[in-house]
């Protein structure tokens, strides 16, 4: 029941439905990298028993962390290394409860990673308190009433109460950005900035002090397809750009982009005066926004962190001799054939069937270490991305390509 009720609960949180669609000009391969639905993840964590071990914001196993905090905010191939490096502990749990361990297809784990790094796109929920007191500090209240209270400047606030995400705040803030930064000036009021949990906090604040009603109202679920789309016909290609593709006016958004949704949504807050500026010069108008492009817009910019960076194959090679990873394996010059001739398996094509292959016959490399008296090997950092370079460059040859096809796992291509 606990299973059901996550899995439900997850389909209405602020959720992020990926679906690729066409790129920007010379950027198809980065799209390509982006996921599918990673609420198809979430079916995975619950039916291969992932939630007997590890809870998702308090619901589920204890055995395990909460995977729902934040640990694996981290991109795709280091949360592969974080699960490979806890698979014998994983394996002996495993024994413990007599529970048979579950195996995955390619697909499958493409998707449950990709729900693992979704988990991280999530806030913690708001604290009223802490909101009430921003409230004041950032003078909400001058413009603003709630519950009956404040200012008749701006409109009344206890519409918002009735929402159960902050997305329909930050969209407001979007859209109303410009006249009010025009307004505070003629004021003389200075524009607030928000920063960490400050909008799931102010939100939280006017749901328990407005008069919106028993009425919740969740966020639409993002569609990065569509965010890209609006990426292209907003103008925000104009001036930045996704990994060294678009504009040069300002950052690249595929590098410098962190943190949450809301963390996201904040950012284009904090700088919408620098880029109304420079629209102006360029004759562009404020591009609008709903709650639904809001929430594909930063559910595209949101997954570009999910990309691991360029890996390196000769520093793969180098981690394949130090993990020690030929005395089972061979490779171009290196390494036994205890295990299969990883250059030679036809399944090992993309990033995701080798780290499913990794998780898939961990039990029995873990046996062949304990007799050749090996110790499991530690990936840090990049070096998962990097060994799994190494892999995939040793497979070049004759009518071969070393060059990765796409694994992402992919959603409904409409």
């Amino acid at each position: 029941m606990k299973g059901n009720r996550l899995f439900v609960g997850l389909a209405l949180l602020a959720g992020i439905g990926m679906m690729p669609q066409p790129a920007l000009g010379g950027h198809e391969a980065l799209s390509a990298l982006l996921p599918g639905n990673p609420l198809e993840g979430s079916r995975f964590f619950i039916e291969k028993g992932c939630l007997r071990c590890h809870a998702v914001q308090e619901v589920g196993g204890v055995t395990g962390p909460d995977l729902g905090r934040g640990i694996l905010n981290r991109p795709l191939l280091e949360i592969a290394g974080v699960m490979w490096n806890h698979l014998p502990g994983m394996e002996h749990v495993f024994q413990e409860k007599r529970v048979v361990r579950p195996t995955f297809k390619p697909s499958e784990m493409a998707s449950l990673i990709a729900f693992l790094y979704y988990l991280s796109s999530l806030d913690p929920p708001g604290d009223a308190a802490t909101g009430a007191r921003l409230y004041r500090q950032k003078g909400c209240q001058t413009c603003h009433s709630l519950g009956g209270k404040g200012g008749r400047i701006g409109p009344a606030l206890d519409e918002y109460s009735r929402y159960a995400s902050p997305l329909f705040l930050t969209t407001a803030l979007w859209e109303n950005g410009k006249a009010m930064a025009e307004k505070m000036r003629e004021m003389g009021v200075p524009r607030p900035t928000v920063e960490g949990n400050d909008v799931p906090d102010l939100l939280a604040y006017i749901r328990a002090a407005g008069r919106g009603g028993l009425e919740r109202v969740y966020a639409p679920v993002g569609n990065p397809g569509r965010g890209e789309k609006l990426y292209r016909t907003k103008y925000c290609v104009d001036c930045h750009s996704i990994r060294g593709h678009g504009g040069k006016v300002g950052p690249d958004l595929g590098i410098t982009v962190k943190g949450s949704l809301m963390r996201i949504a904040g950012a284009m807050w904090n700088h919408g005066p620098k880029m109304w500026a420079e629209m102006a010069q360029r004759g562009i108008e404020v591009p609008s926004l709903n709650a639904e492009q809001m929430s594909d817009l930063i559910s595209y910019l949101y997954f570009f962190q999910f990309i691991d960076p360029p890996a390196d194959a000769a520093r793969g090679r180098a981690v394949y001799t130090e993990k020690r990873c030929g005395t089972c394996h061979a490779a171009p010059g290196i390494g036994q054939t205890v295990g299969p001739d990883l250059a030679k398996v036809e399944e090992l094509g993309t990033p995701v069937e080798v780290i499913t292959a990794m998780w898939n016959h961990a039990s029995k490399m873990e046996a062949v270490m304990l007799e050749q008296d090996i110790a499991w090997p530690i990936l840090k950092g990049g070096e998962m991305a990097d060994l799994i370079a190494y892999l995939l460059s040793a497979r070049a040859g004759p009518g071969r390509s070393a060059g990765p096809r796409s694994s992402a796992p992919q959603g409904d291509r409409r």
